[in-house]
């Protein structure tokens, strides 16, 4: 059973709402295995928690917040949650008439993504179309980007740290000359993928509609260990990094269409925790909430299986950001 589960068994076996400490006490009492986990004693070990019980509030307050299929009434201390009627990620919604649908937001989402969220859902086969006709991005490109996701099972081979070196390269992250971005030697980048192996693997087998407190530390310890970029700031680059070792759980980052699109500028504090924090929010604010909508995945997976036509369209994730693009073209 997935903790999503375990949540939801616990507010459907209640008439009313519940405090993220009552849900935390229910896990204990009722779903034992679930507290204590190998990741809450990791992330208490590493000083992330004082403790297994905050551990585990931590990944209530993170799935909830996350989740389409929880609302979250913040208008009292502690918040209430409870299930909520938005689709449930995966579940085709029942079609009731020839309208067009209309694509909600869940309750608990940072208000200002909110536009943003329903600007793509509602004009995500447009925004497709767009990405394709503009033809923009081919060659080594696209070779080395699917090279690179094809070989990422094993994350620190020479031959998989080549093609992500060569990815990020392909995608302008070096440029040539006294200007522009710069990424370190080969040398540096693959000894610090080196030491991220086993979270690394781990990581991979994250699911986006299943992210945990536990999970996104994990995550920051890959962000901040990665070491690609030479110039400047680590948010860009370290994003599309991760995205060639993680595709269900990142997507790539830009400043010129993610950035400018989401946050209005393209402006990066130099600062890792900073950009970490930025990250976190885009990836759980905007692009779980789009990938998780239930007409929205349909028409994803319907697009990925026709990768002669769609190459770009590589995971769920990759297709939102195929769409911010595609918006701006």
């Amino acid at each position: 059973m997935k903790f999503s589960n375990v949540v939801k068994n616990i507010l459907a076996s209640v008439s009313d709402s519940m405090t993220p400490q009552e849900i935390r006490d229910q896990v204990k009492m009722k779903y034992p295995d679930f507290y204590g986990t190998p990741s809450h004693l990791k992330n208490v070990e590493k000083g992330y928690y004082k403790d297994i019980d905050h551990a585990l509030l931590a990944q209530i307050y993170t799935l909830t917040g996350t989740s389409g299929i929880f609302q979250c009434d913040k208008s009292t201390k502690p918040m209430k949650i409870s299930l909520s009627d938005f689709d449930k990620p995966l579940q085709r919604p029942r079609v009731v008439s020839e309208s067009a649908p209309i694509h909600r937001v869940p309750a608990g989402r940072n208000v200002k993504y909110d536009d943003k969220i329903r600007e793509i859902l509602a004009n995500a086969e447009k925004y497709h179309d767009a990405y394709y006709k503009a033809e923009t991005f081919r060659g080594p490109s696209l070779y080395f980007h699917e090279r690179a996701l094809a070989t990422r099972h094993d994350p620190t081979s020479l031959t998989h740290l080549e093609y992500v070196y060569a990815t990020l390269a392909s995608w302008g992250m070096h440029r040539m000359g006294k200007g522009g971005s710069k990424m370190r030697s080969f040398e540096v980048f693959s000894q610090s993928v080196q030491t991220l192996k086993g979270i690394i693997s781990e990581a991979q087998a994250y699911d986006f509609r299943e992210m945990s407190e536990s999970k996104w530390a994990v995550l920051k310890e890959i962000f901040c260990g990665v070491k690609v970029m030479a110039s400047g700031t680590s948010l860009v680059g370290n994003s599309k990094v991760m995205h060639h070792m993680l595709p269900n759980v990142i997507p790539p980052i830009d400043r010129e269409y993610t950035l400018s699109f989401l946050r209005g500028n393209t402006t990066i504090r130099n600062d890792l925790e900073a950009e970490w924090l930025i990250m976190k929010e885009i990836i759980s604010q905007f692009f779980i909430p789009v990938a998780s909508d239930a007409t929205f995945y349909s028409k994803a997976e319907h697009w990925m299986k026709r990768n002669e036509d769609y190459p770009w369209d590589t995971s769920v994730l990759k297709v939102v950001d195929n769409l911010v693009i595609g918006l701006k073209k």
